[in-house]
């Protein structure tokens, strides 16, 4: 049975900038992705990724780990079956969890999400043909785009070592999405609901095997 864990964090904006963005080196990286002017999330962004940020007070990151059990590693044991499995459970996990985060903004005045890599809403998005967003409403940008190191976020920030790995299935996978918000923001208010989020991984599991 595949199980799911939920870590959250916050900071002020100003801090959590200065110690973990880096917009040249990781934009740097996003231009090596296949996602790359391909998604609307994704960069080149249609902000700047140097001020967007700047218009918000603190950020709240939100850390599911989607954890594997023995029976699944021994079952997903090839690297085809690893990248197909794992492609669409952390798909339907990711848009899971965006889910939350955009009924969560719905509650909370002044505050908006972002996704864990690019949207994942679509089968195939309209951008590389020059058209705009069919789901503009859900659609939102991957924190990567804004020169994030999710890595150091992941360890430092949330205490969660990232794993890897195609030759056979790690022990979890980590999906890290955020949500910022403005002043005046009731943030005890915030907490509690990020901390009430459920995220049920034992169906999915089921239908993918």
């Amino acid at each position: 049975m595949i199980t799911t864990k939920i870590t959250v964090a916050h900071s002020d904006i100003a801090s959590f900038l200065s110690k973990f963005q880096d917009i040249p080196r990781f934009l740097a990286y996003c231009k090596q992705c296949q996602n790359y002017n391909a998604k609307w999330s994704c960069p080149e962004l249609t902000v700047n990724p140097k001020t967007y940020l700047n218009d918000y007070s603190e950020i709240y990151l939100i850390g599911l780990k989607i954890i594997y059990d023995e029976e699944t590693k021994k079952e997903i044991n090839t690297k085809e079956k690893i990248i197909d499995f794992t492609t669409k459970l952390l798909r339907k996990m990711k848009n899971q969890l965006s889910d939350c985060l955009l009924e969560v903004e719905k509650e909370i005045p002044n505050s908006v999400s972002f996704s864990s890599g690019g949207c994942a809403w679509c089968c195939k998005c309209t951008r590389p043909s020059g058209n705009p967003c069919r789901k503009p409403e859900k659609m939102r940008y991957s924190l990567d785009s804004f020169g994030i190191d999710l890595s150091r976020v992941t360890e430092e920030f949330l205490n969660i070592k990232l794993l890897w790995g195609l030759d056979e299935l790690p022990d979890y996978h980590t999906l890290i999405h955020a949500i910022v918000v403005k002043k005046d923001t009731d943030c005890e208010l915030l907490m509690q609901k990020l901390n009430a989020i459920k995220i049920n991984a034992i169906q999915l599991n089921k239908s993918l095997k």
